[in-house]
């Protein structure tokens, strides 16, 4: 067992030793006491402690750098591979988390008690919970902020197989891959309690819960934003998405292909949640349960692409992903410049609007015919489509040069106007 005592970062560092076999009552192979060390290039493994933090325990004001470690096979009540408590803000990032185990709470990484940390970019696998949190738990008044990272193979007994937050922490969950988690609730993600957060941009998929399989929101009211949730399965309401007396904003998501559950599905008095701009497809008890009056109601009108959707501009049809890996789109996908025209586009998007879901189609606003320039050739292009039965851009919206949802003759002259008097550039007044 290794332990750190003392405040300064710049003096302390363990680096390229394995850490095994300790048996103790906390912080079982590394122990982070009022100190921020570096931890870096360690592998960390079959430490056993009866109570916090079997691989790296974290408390009392410590900030560690985490970084490039290999955290395997530990055990703790709480927080098996890594436990962080009272006042401690470590930075995890670049290791590799997996097949650790808490008999509690927290198997890969547990967070507790006024806690800020940073989790980036890790590999965090196969760890299990005998209650909550098999990949990641926070709770009690801590923030967490969880991005770029793959969380994949983990399971809990009861709540949050992937990511479980509970009693008023704050999370951020960005652009990570979710995959095979499984839990009694919320096996991708499980917000409850009080749980402010924002999931923006993730693919959580392959999930299984008795209460919502990809999220589960229990009082709780985060920002769900950008995602897609596919193939997740739940066996009571919410594949997808369950909302329990929660009210969260569920926007530009492509929630499909839910292989037992709703996509989603609101239970109880006080489950008020905003959905809109979502493509909510082939989700197998029905893509909608219990939803405000209107949602899912694709006879109201059209949105920008012309495809039927309700008045929140949600629509019911298969988004046409490119492959099952990655969740790209095709090129025709209605899902492409169909999201919240308030959100603003990727700067290399080049596209009409925001898209749904989290892997944005990238093309060039004048370029119909594809070639990466735009020139007289998409002149042409546009041409044969209007008036000499050519086949439409792909994207659509490429030959659509004003921005105003069809192609036509304005399309045409405005590209012109652009290419040779000077005018604007494609989607500009």
């Amino acid at each position: 067992m290794v332990t750190f005592t003392t405040a300064g970062r710049s003096i302390q560092c363990i680096e390229g030793f394995t850490i095994t076999h300790a048996a103790t009552s906390n912080g079982g192979g590394i122990h982070c006491f009022y100190s921020s060390p570096t931890i870096r290039n360690n592998t960390i493994t079959c430490n056993d402690v009866a109570s916090y933090g079997g691989g790296i325990y974290c408390r009392s004001l410590s900030s560690p750098v985490i970084n490039n470690n290999t955290i395997i096979a530990n055990l703790a009540s709480f927080g098996g591979g890594i436990y962080c408590f009272d006042r401690s803000s470590p930075v995890i990032s670049n290791n590799t988390v997996t097949g650790n185990f808490a008999s509690s709470v927290g198997g890969g990484i547990c967070c507790g008690e006024l806690c800020s940390l940073v989790v980036n970019n890790n590999i965090i696998i196969e760890n299990s919970a005998g209650s909550s949190g098999g990949g990641i738990a926070c709770f009690n008044w801590s923030t967490l902020t969880i991005s770029n990272n793959i969380i994949s193979g983990n399971s809990a007994v009861n709540d949050g197989g992937g990511i479980c937050c509970v009693w008023d922490c704050w999370l951020v969950v960005e652009n990570n891959t979710i995959i095979g988690n499984s839990a009694n609730l919320g096996g991708g993600i499980n917000c409850g309690f009080g749980f402010f957060s924002t999931i923006n941009n993730n693919l959580i998929s392959g999930n299984f819960a008795d209460y919502g399989g990809g999220i589960y929101c229990l009082d709780s009211d985060p920002i769900i934003s950008g995602n897609i949730i596919d193939r997740n399965s739940a066996n009571s309401f919410g594949g997808g998405i369950r909302c329990s007396d929660a009210s969260p904003v569920i926007v530009n998501n492509i929630i499909s292909n839910s292989l037992d559950g709703e996509g989603i599905a609101c239970i109880g008095y006080y489950s008020h949640p905003t959905v809109s701009y979502n493509d909510v497809w082939n989700n197998a008890d029905g893509n909608f349960y219990g939803c405000p009056a209107g949602v899912g109601d694709t006879t109201w009108g059209t949105n920008f692409n012309r495809t039927p959707c309700d008045s929140f501009y949600n629509i019911i049809i298969d988004p046409l992903f490119a492959d099952t890996i990655d969740f790209k789109l095709l090129c025709n996908s209605p899902c492409i410049d169909a999201g919240d025209p308030s959100i603003s586009i990727p700067s290399d998007s080049g596209g009409c609007r925001i898209d749904m879901g989290a892997r944005e189609y990238l093309y060039i606003t004048g370029d119909a015919d594809r070639d990466s320039v735009i020139d007289i050739d998409d002149v042409i292009f546009v041409i044969k489509y209007l008036y000499l039965n050519g086949p439409p851009p792909c994207p659509y919206h490429a030959g659509d040069t004003n921005c105003d949802g069809v192609i036509d003759l304005e399309d045409v002259l405005y590209l012109i106007n652009y290419l040779y008097k000077g005018g604007p550039p494609p989607c500009e007044p």
